[in-house]
């Protein structure tokens, strides 16, 4: 069949929906309607879309996944070769070729736009983050030099601790041997003078 008589298939089909329709509803097996009608799947499914396009029908609910094809049936006007036409011509300047490639074009300069700008946006936080990252790992080297100089420091003042413990030990064994130790057995030398002897008795009864 030609498609320049669409307007009749959907004439046609029209009717046998009509026919089987209740209270205005058609509700069934499209595929059946449109045998009777005398059109295959292909015609079937131009003719309804011509017929909801001109507003003669409003698809309710399509057969699929075994539901029954619901339509209800606004109009039952017969659809005129002029309908057909004008809706055919309206089909066409909608899937123009040049406003489809214009809109592609549109789309892909777009999209590319966005993905240089996601791109860019990226790379500046990978630089940050790797700035950032610089930063912190100059900024613990520095604390472990830091914690390497304040641990030598302390060895070296543990060394002088102990020198300076050391002397001071040194020099109380010369002060006693000096001024005498009331646990040796050589009693001091009596000294002539009396005040300096009453100095001295004092001296050694501090240190005891």
């Amino acid at each position: 069949m030609a498609r320049t008589n669409l307007h009749e298939l959907a004439t046609r089909l029209l009717d046998e929906l009509q026919a089987s329709a209740v209270d205005g509803v058609f509700e069934g097996k499209l595929r059946e309607v449109s045998a009777r009608a005398g059109l295959n799947s292909v015609r079937s499914a131009d003719a309804v879309k011509l017929l909801e396009e001109l507003g003669r029908i409003e698809v309710l609910q399509r057969g699929r996944r075994g539901r029954d094809t619901m339509i209800a049936l606004r109009s039952g006007e017969p659809v005129t070769l002029a309908d057909a036409q004008t809706m055919l011509g309206s089909r066409a300047t909608k899937k123009s070729p040049r406003l489809n490639y214009e809109d592609l074009g549109r789309a892909v300069i777009d999209r590319l736009l966005e993905l240089g700008r996601d791109d860019g946006l990226r790379a500046a936080q990978v630089e940050a983050f790797a700035s950032e990252a610089r930063q912190h790992g100059e900024r613990v080297a520095e604390l472990e030099a830091a914690l390497e100089t304040a641990a030598q420091r302390e060895t070296e003042l543990r060394i002088e601790l102990r020198a300076a413990q050391e002397t001071l030990q040194r020099a109380e064994e010369n002060l006693r041997r000096t001024m005498g130790s009331p646990k040796s057995s050589d009693a001091p030398k009596p000294v002539a003078d009396d005040d300096a002897q009453a100095v001295l008795d004092i001296l050694r009864s501090g240190r005891v």
